[in-house]
């Protein structure tokens, strides 16, 4: 039994050893631990970004915008033959400047002379005709009271054979015969008054078709003028669809060009600007532009605005005229209308280098916006956002954007705003951050 409890005794202590040890070793680590130097705590300090910054200032601007133009002529013609001819020659070619008058295509006229000369002989003839009406009317007026003489006295006639009649003396086959001769010179006069009182109806008649190949003739000679076709106006050549020999019909087309003269640059005008520019015209205002043609710059001035608006577009399409840049420079603030007159119009186009059809880049100065600021293109984010700096911390604004400022001398262009919660000398960030949000810290940079 002792021996029993003894080996118990002895495998309890087996395990305490061990047990001690871990124990030990466990408190070794831990005091380790808790005696190990702390470094240095670091303070967290919250990043400021660098900003270049701007003060606000509102102004009045005049915003410019870029609109896509296209080049036409409300004088772009297409002449067609007005006879059936030969096409004798073709003197021009495509591109070809013309002035007023100048020959372009000369048809063979002999056929129409005939025409002409066949209308003529008709004209003659009833001239003629209506010289003979006349006299015979003068006749028939100065046989009447002959006409009635010879019939009185073929009734005298007969009433003196009757008498004789009645005395025996005569016959019935000459009283038949008195009779004869008073119904003969009666049907003479009714004729000659009937000739009298139809004279004025045959002489309309023949008027009438006087008239209608006075007309004929006149239309002949003008066909003949057509033989020859010729320049409506100062032009630039576009097409030439006959070539000489060839036979040419009524309504073929021959020839095309365009006024020179009379340029026109259309391009859509955003409904937003829409209102500002009709204001503007209604007062006489210039509103200018400028486009470059092949190199060169013109000068353009906006007459008016299209009367309609083009279904699924976003605007109205505006005309613009070239003007030469003196006649810009002596123009009074409402001289638009000066500007719009045909004799104007004739000279300041014609050192334009616009060409129909083209389509050019036109830059618009439209009127000044006023009480509006302007800034970097930086100092936008997204399309309408923009951030004012208030205790170093940015604050999100938003804007609405009337349009740009573009620069004449090479400096960065400028973005034209408004907006209720801006006030003169608020602090705008002008550097493009890619986390910019409410709230981030930043710091101005010196100027």
């Amino acid at each position: 039994m002792m021996i029993s409890n003894f080996k118990t005794l002895n495998q309890q202590h087996k395990w305490l050893l061990p047990t001690l040890i871990l124990v030990i070793a466990v408190l070794i680590i831990a005091a380790l631990i808790a005696t190990k130097p702390q470094p240095p705590k670091k303070e967290i300090t919250e990043k400021a970004w660098l900003v270049s910054s701007e003060h606000l200032k509102f102004t009045s601007v005049s915003p410019n915008i870029s609109l896509l133009g296209h080049v036409e002529s409300p004088f772009d013609s297409t002449l067609s033959a007005a006879i059936n001819a030969d096409v004798l020659s073709v003197p021009v070619r495509d591109g070809q400047i013309v002035s007023q008058g100048q020959v372009l295509i000369t048809l063979d006229s002999r056929e129409i002379k005939l025409s002409v000369a066949q209308r003529q002989a008709d004209v003659a003839e009833l001239k003629a005709q209506i010289i003979a009406e006349n006299n015979r009317f003068k006749f028939d007026n100065n046989s009447l009271d002959e006409e009635q003489r010879l019939l009185d006295i073929a009734i005298q006639g007969v009433k003196r054979q009757l008498k004789l009649q009645k005395s025996k003396l005569g016959s019935q086959e000459r009283v038949d015969l008195a009779e004869t001769q008073r119904a003969q010179k009666s049907l003479s006069l009714n004729a000659r008054q009937l000739n009298i009182a139809d004279h004025p109806s045959r002489s309309n008649q023949l008027n009438a078709r006087l008239v209608r190949a006075q007309t004929l003739l006149s239309d002949a000679m003008i066909d003949a003028e057509r033989a020859q076709i010729t320049a409506p106006f100062d032009g630039v050549i576009t097409a030439v669809n006959v070539a000489p020999g060839e036979r040419v019909q009524i309504g073929q087309t021959l020839i095309s060009l365009y006024d020179r003269k009379n340029m026109e640059v259309r391009a859509q005008l955003p409904n937003r600007y829409v209102s500002l520019v009709k204001a503007s015209l209604a007062q006489d205002e210039l509103i200018q532009a400028k486009t470059k043609s092949y190199g060169d710059t013109n000068l353009l001035v906006l007459q008016r605005l299209s009367g309609q608006a083009n279904q699924g577009t976003g605007g109205i399409d505006a005309l613009f005229t070239p003007v030469h840049e003196a006649e810009l420079l002596s123009a009074e603030p409402k001289q638009s209308s000066a500007l719009q007159s045909s004799e104007k119009q004739a000279s300041k186009t014609q050192s334009s280098t616009l060409i129909l059809n083209s389509t050019l880049k036109v830059q618009v100065t439209l009127p000044a916006f006023k009480n509006v600021i302007t800034l970097p293109l930086a100092a936008i984010y997204g399309s309408n956002r923009i951030y004012r700096i208030e205790d170093e911390r940015l604050q999100s604004i938003d804007v609405t954007i009337l349009g740009k400022q573009l620069s004449s001398t090479g400096a960065p262009d400028r973005v034209i705003i408004r907006s209720k919660a801006l006030k003169d000398g608020d602090i705008i960030a002008t550097t493009q951050l890619p986390n910019a949000i409410s709230g981030l810290k930043v710091i101005e940079r010196e100027l």
